[in-house]
């Protein structure tokens, strides 16, 4: 009960503030492309300080396994690869396949990973995940930026694709805070107070504006798609990779770290990113919000199941 209220609560803060940007543009005071606007502000300027707060203000500890680094950082490369040739396959539509391929591999870990991490976890758990999120975090927008640029209609030339990853806002914050991290070097008390707000504020502001973007007409006509994507987010992909984690030997807060990282919603940034790559962002955000809906009650499903079969 205590790891569903849990659940409940963090997926309830995400579902709310989605449903203020659609309130909000229901009610007709702003122009249509403001909700755009937003968005991009979110991905160039706020969000970008929100991951680099997360990762220059992460407290690395002994608990951390090397072999669960690896296999995270494995697991995410090898799942992005796997579903980029497969959507490349099925979907001849590529703004269509770049809402499919985000979906596939990209979590939002970074906010909720920390809070179940708590509750599923134990303290181990909470180290691990905040080091997961510093690792993967950067490699998810390394792999959004290909997937979404090789979808944009044509084939960037290598050069070209590896500036616009440089170019990237979000790799640009997450080297940021790595580079910090590495460096040991910490903001004044001041300035990381305001660099957490300012990432409160990008959260908050991206999920509006996620939510402003959602129209009813355009959930009815991509039900299906809706549907299977956020079976494949929430349990299809947790089912693979902690099916592969669990023959390797993860065991304890291993294991459920991985189910975090596995079976979390799909990242609320896919959306900033895939409005800025010209990808199918409406679809992308419809996404994001069933699988922060679904969510709940797919991660109870699978803490469950492996509380009952002593794995965690």
């Amino acid at each position: 009960m205590e790891n569903f209220l849990l659940s409940v609560r963090c997926v309830t803060l995400v579902l709310l503030t989605i449903c203020l940007g659609i309130w909000i543009r229901s009610r007709n005071l702003f122009p249509q492309e403001l909700y755009s606007q937003l968005s991009t502000l979110c991905f160039h300027y706020l969000v970008p300080v929100q991951l680099f707060y997360n990762i220059e203000s992460t407290q690395l500890t002994d608990s951390f396994s090397p072999k669960l680094l690896l296999f995270l950082e494995a697991g995410v490369l090898m799942w992005f690869l796997i579903n980029f040739a497969l959507f490349s396959v099925l979907l001849p539509d590529s703004r269509t396949r770049g809402a499919y391929i985000q979906n596939s591999f990209r979590s939002n870990i970074a906010v909720v990973g920390i809070s179940l991490a708590h509750a599923v976890t134990g303290v181990d758990g909470v180290a691990a995940m905040s080091i997961a999120i510093a690792i993967l975090v950067p490699t998810y927008n390394v792999l959004a930026v290909i997937a979404l640029e090789s979808c944009r209609g044509g084939k960037a030339p290598l050069k070209e694709t590896v500036r616009l990853i440089l170019k990237n806002p979000l790799i640009r914050a997450c080297t940021l805070g790595l580079l910090f991290q590495l460096l040991h070097l910490r903001l004044p008390q001041p300035v990381n107070q305001a660099a957490a707000n300012i990432g409160i504020a990008g959260s908050v502001m991206t999920l509006v504006a996620l939510g402003a973007s959602l129209r009813p007409e355009g959930m009815r006509r991509n039900l299906n798609r809706i549907l299977f994507c956020s079976a494949y987010r929430l349990l299809f992909t947790p089912l693979v990779i902690v099916g592969a984690a669990y023959f390797l030997g993860f065991r304890s807060y291993s294991l459920g770290v991985i189910l975090l990282c596995a079976g979390s919603p799909t990242a609320a940034t896919s959306y900033p990113m895939a409005l800025a790559c010209g990808s199918d962002h409406e679809l992308t955000a419809q996404i994001v919000a069933a699988t922060s809906l679904l969510f709940c009650l797919t991660m109870i499903f699978w803490v469950f199941t492996l509380k009952q079969c002593k794995l965690l």
